[in-house]
């Protein structure tokens, strides 16, 4: 059995999918790394140390509060430490136009499908109403978590690590947005069906009823995911984590490298070794033995508009 901690945070965007991006290429980056429980005990006082350095009189920790040298250090301070202890990195990022675009598409097949079951069913249901198809953006914090929590599971899966006990700690944030995270990251491994339920009225007998549509995945045995999360613990720290604080430098530094990428690079793939090749700890992002085809979701189906085709 293998217990681990995973410090991560996020930076750059992180609204929801209808809105486009404010600027050329704007991302959305949630980064963190992983400690083997066994370390804790001689990594932590280091990080600790570099917290307690940087720390301001009031108020909470970001590296994006301090002075522009001072900045400098603190990253500096966390680079070598990680490299000190050989922590292995991960990150997921979106492109804001991306996702929009997404559920821009998305709400457009909504509305065609329901349209058309409305035309093929005006006859023999046509006392039945339905209210309008609605589509939910999107959250990017969400998604930006889900990618992560997947690379995570990855790792694990790759180094076959067979039980897991996972605590992810993470800066404050709200409740419900815990709860969110426990719910997506209990889902991704899940092969449950997905149920979608819907309700109309009948307006001859005048009472509501009920419908749903289920949608059952079944993957082949070898791509079956042998990990098993014994326990998930999603850990929303205080003020004084050095964990949390070094993560925090980590996905600060990865939207500032993608935020100033050269215009032939700016809507290119996200997450890929090569995205991140300039980064001082890209030894340490470039985690997987077997990237195989690239990522489908944040680099395919949230795909820039303005990406370069392939």
């Amino acid at each position: 059995m293998t217990k681990v901690i995973f410090a991560c945070d996020e930076s750059g965007a992180k609204g929801y999918a209808d809105k486009g991006e404010t600027y050329p290429g704007e991302v959305g980056v949630f980064a963190g790394f992983l400690i083997l429980d066994e370390c804790v005990g001689d990594s932590l006082p280091k990080f600790m140390e570099i917290y307690n350095r940087y720390k301001p009189t009031k108020g909470k920790h970001h590296i994006t509060d301090l002075d522009n040298h001072l900045k400098e250090s603190l990253r500096q301070e966390v680079y070598q430490t990680i490299r000190d202890f050989t922590l292995p990195c991960f990150w997921y990022a979106i492109h804001v136009e991306g996702l929009h675009a997404y559920h821009i598409s998305t709400a457009v097949i909504v509305q065609k499908a329901n349209e058309i079951l409305q035309e093929v069913n005006s006859e023999k249901v046509s006392h039945i109403k339905c209210g309008s198809p609605r589509t939910n953006p999107a959250s990017m914090h969400i998604e930006l978590f889900c990618g992560l929590y997947g690379h995570l599971i990855a790792f694990l899966e790759e180094r076959e690590r067979k039980e897991v006990d996972i605590e992810i700690r993470i800066d404050q944030i709200d409740n419900p947005i815990v709860e969110d995270f426990e719910a997506i990251a209990k889902k991704l491994l899940s092969q449950d069906p997905v149920v979608h339920k819907t309700t109309g009225w009948n307006t001859v007998t005048e009472t509501k009823v009920d419908g749903e549509i289920k949608v059952e995945l079944k993957l082949p045995q070898h791509m079956h995911i042998e990990t098993v999360i014994r326990s998930l613990s999603i850990k929303p720290v205080g003020e004084e984590d050095g964990f949390v604080l070094a993560a925090d430098v980590l996905a600060n530094s990865l939207n500032h490298l993608f935020k100033n990428r050269q215009d032939v690079d700016r809507y290119s793939d996200l997450n890929t070794p090569e995205a991140v090749a300039t980064h001082p700890l890209a030894k340490y992002l470039d985690t997987f033995n077997d990237w195989g085809v690239g990522d489908i979701v944040g680099d395919r189906l949230y795909s820039h508009p303005k990406a370069p085709k392939i």
